[in-house]
């Protein structure tokens, strides 16, 4: 077969492909190939024949030969793209992702709006597959075209926005890297709005502050967006609820965590945040009745907020309502959910506090629920105060030899502490020596003179003694406590 023959072969299996002919086209392309084994255009044909005539494993292997034959020519690719993309099987979606970047490749430096339809083709792909780092890195590149392109302001805004409802529902599953591609969306988004202000541009504020509030090491980023927003809607409650929330979730009582809950009570006085805000402000005043109410009142409104039923526990112990406190522990925890991360660090305070609070109740069966609760807590086998409050609830169940045994640990390991030298005293005062328990209880408040809890068995220690000039500074001791 001549040059000039193997051309009109061609062109016969190209006119039978055309008119639907496909066996006829298979027949021509093996005539050329018998001669030109190597011929592009045959094996390309012969892929496309193959592939309507439902034989993919033949149009596969066609266009594979083609690409080997010429890896950098358009046609093969694009039949193998159109072969997987019509394939039901699922174990082909890795290679056309792999088709596709290698079509991006090609479409490059040439037809742009072709690279564009297959880079949404790709993004969609991966986002099928869950790919979320991917579709962010591949959607961000059509981005970029699109602005070496000169692309104008409001389609820009318009591809931040699509690639925000691209990614937003998957923030749990995303890595780092996705996070901070997504944060960089809404940022741009944000910014390249044209009514602003606006209920639109408002609402897409309001979808960035929650999505920041998702990632606990942007608290920088969050205190930000919540002041933009407020400068831009004064009038607007939620950036400020957020960030009330952020401070409370924080542990952050500064000037400028309660400036913000009284800018939020001044905008709207009945938000849950704000209530706690001012609730967190009395406790810090030593104002527990008011805590109390105030804590309670914006709970209410706003039960999913570990910190503050911790905030509110913390407020109910000061006024001796242990069981109570107890009850908010366990709201606590139970908002928590399965913490991880920042969130590790409340569960172990909440943990304590509900221990706290047992312990205060003072019997054998409050005393079991206080271990089981300290057994919850991370390394709690290494924090000193943890292992002091463990010994207090063996007290309370008479284990005296466990309690024994971690006062003596703790007072060679820590003899500066005042729950060292307090557990002592707890123990010989279960055991009446009134004596080694006033010592116990002297060193303790010598070193932490602000716990009530010291001077109240200090003074019932003087209550029991002999002594009577220290029976009558007990009794005066107890009766000022109360």
């Amino acid at each position: 077969m001549s040059n000039k023959e193997v051309k009109a072969a061609l062109k016969s299996a190209r006119d039978a492909i055309r008119n639907k002919e496909y066996k006829e086209a298979l027949k021509h392309c093996k005539a050329v190939l018998k001669q030109e084994k190597n011929n592009y255009n045959a094996w390309v044909f012969i892929g496309l024949a193959a592939a309507e005539l439902e034989q993919p494993d033949q149009a596969k292997g066609a266009y594979k030969k083609a690409i080997e034959l010429e890896p950098n020519q358009l046609l093969a690719w694009q039949g193998l793209a159109n072969l997987y993309e019509k394939s039901n099987q699922t174990d082909v979606k890795g290679d056309l992702a792999d088709v596709y970047q290698k079509l991006l490749e090609l479409y490059e430096s040439g037809d742009k709006q072709k690279w564009c339809d297959v880079c949404n083709k790709l993004v969609e792909l991966y986002h099928q597959e869950k790919k979320y780092l991917e579709v962010a890195e591949t959607w961000q590149k059509l981005i970029q075209m699109k602005q070496k392109e000169g692309a104008e302001k409001a389609e820009l805004h318009q591809l931040w926005k699509k690639m925000i409802q691209l990614l937003k529902d998957s923030t749990q599953n995303q890595d780092n890297k996705t996070g901070q591609l997504l944060l960089t969306a809404f940022e741009h988004a944000v910014s390249s709005a044209d009514a602003v202000p606006g209920e639109d541009h408002q609402n897409l504020y309001k979808d960035f502050i929650q999505c920041l509030s998702k990632f606990p090491h942007e608290t920088a980023r969050l205190e930000k967006a919540c002041n933009d927003m407020m400068a831009l809607y004064p009038t607007v409650s939620y950036p400020l609820e957020v960030l009330c929330l952020h401070f409370i979730q924080s542990g952050t009582l500064s000037e400028e965590a309660l400036h913000c809950f009284s800018r939020l009570l001044e905008v709207d006085a009945s938000s849950g945040p704000g209530i706690i805000g001012f609730g967190i402000k009395c406790l810090q005043e030593k104002k527990y009745k008011e805590a109390v109410k105030s804590l309670s009142e914006g709970l209410q409104k706003t039960s999913q907020c570990p910190a503050a039923w911790h905030y509110l526990a913390e407020a109910q112990m000061k006024i001796h309502k242990h069981r109570d406190a107890v009850l908010s522990c366990n709201q606590a925890l139970e908002a928590l959910g399965t913490p991880e991360g920042p969130s590790l660090r409340w569960k172990n305070l909440i943990l304590q506090l509900k221990a706290e609070a047992l312990i205060k109740i003072a019997d054998a069966d409050a005393a079991e629920e206080a271990i089981k609760a300290l057994e919850q807590i991370v390394d709690a086998s290494s924090d000193p105060v943890v292992l002091a409050i463990r010994g207090q609830a063996y007290v309370n169940k008479g284990l005296m030899d466990q309690a024994s045994k971690i006062s003596q640990e703790l007072l060679l390991s820590h003899p500066d502490l005042a729950e060292s030298h307090a557990l002592e005293g707890f123990i010989h005062y279960s055991q009446k020596n009134y004596e080694q328990a006033e010592r116990s209880f002297l060193n303790a408040i010598e070193r932490n003179a602000e716990t009530a809890e010291y001077h109240q068995y200090l003074g019932l220690t003087y209550w029991f003694m002999s002594d009577e000039t220290k029976k009558d500074k007990g009794k005066a001791l107890t009766q000022f406590l109360k």
